[in-house]
């Protein structure tokens, strides 16, 4: 018989206390409860450590010295991947600090990885909620599509569209990371638009229907925007999921990418 994939949270905070006490509530209750939660904390200043420590979270301090805000980011989620992998994760569940999970999510995420274990990445959708918890119309999937299908596409086919959209939001992904030989995310780049084109690449990601969270936007993921409405959920989640870059760097960087 199999043994149970041991799985990890991963959540990266700053200066979080604010909303972050309905974050851990979602986790406690979930059906399956993750073996180990860890949290790399980027200079907080309130009770954030305080609360992930009466949560029971193991808590690194962030090691980025980046001034670049995606890359800074990046490099703590990788953190936070090498620490789960050091305790012995073999599924490792990554949130932000101000989503709300639904009960089921390890549960359901762990399965799809059991069920199709060449998969490093399981990108699954979340309904959009404000910052008072009100429900925003939509849902990630629905502002960033994955066309019908898509899974049976061709592999060029599937890179071609998904360096054009955004196919996965990290904080509704789990990942197996011995799956994936290089988690090395480039400088400029937000660990899941890398990751999703990485594990894409290789024939390694699944994208999922059901949504496992409730996804938060507010007025700080907005530029310009009257937060009141409601009709504009597609710039609300468009603030906080990065769409391609566009640099000349990041071009070398894809086509180093394709190459491989």
């Amino acid at each position: 018989m199999t043994a149970a994939p041991v799985v990890a949270v991963v959540l990266v905070t700053h200066n979080s206390a604010r909303v972050l006490e309905t974050s851990m509530r979602s986790i406690e209750q979930q059906t399956q409860p993750p073996a180990i939660r860890i949290a790399i904390d980027d200079s907080s200043s309130d009770e954030t450590v305080q609360l992930l420590e009466r949560n029971h979270f193991d808590i690194e301090r962030s090691t980025s010295t980046s001034r670049d805000l995606s890359t800074r980011i990046s490099h703590n989620f990788l953190q936070g991947m090498r620490a789960a992998t050091r305790a012995g994760a073999d599924i490792v569940v990554i949130g932000d600090h101000d989503d709300v999970w639904h009960p089921q999510r390890i549960e359901h995420q762990v399965r799809l990885l059991d069920e199709h274990p060449q998969m490093a990445i399981v990108a699954s959708d979340g309904f959009l909620i404000d910052e008072h918890d009100a429900a925003v119309p939509g849902t990630i999937r629905q502002t960033f599509p994955v066309p019908e299908g898509f899974m049976t596409w061709r592999r060029s086919k599937q890179l071609a569209y998904a360096l054009r959209h955004s196919i996965a939001t990290g904080g509704a992904c789990a990942i197996r990371p011995g799956n994936l030989q290089d988690w090395t995310v480039p400088f400029g780049w937000l660990h899941d638009r890398w990751w999703s084109l990485e594990s894409l690449r290789r024939g390694q990601l699944l994208i999922d229907a059901k949504p496992v969270i409730d996804y938060r936007v507010s007025d700080s993921q907005q530029v310009g925007l009257d937060p009141k409405d409601q009709n504009h959920s597609r710039r609300w989640v468009a603030a906080k999921v990065v769409a391609l870059p566009s640099t000349s760097r990041r071009v070398v960087q894809l086509s180093r990418l394709l190459r491989k």
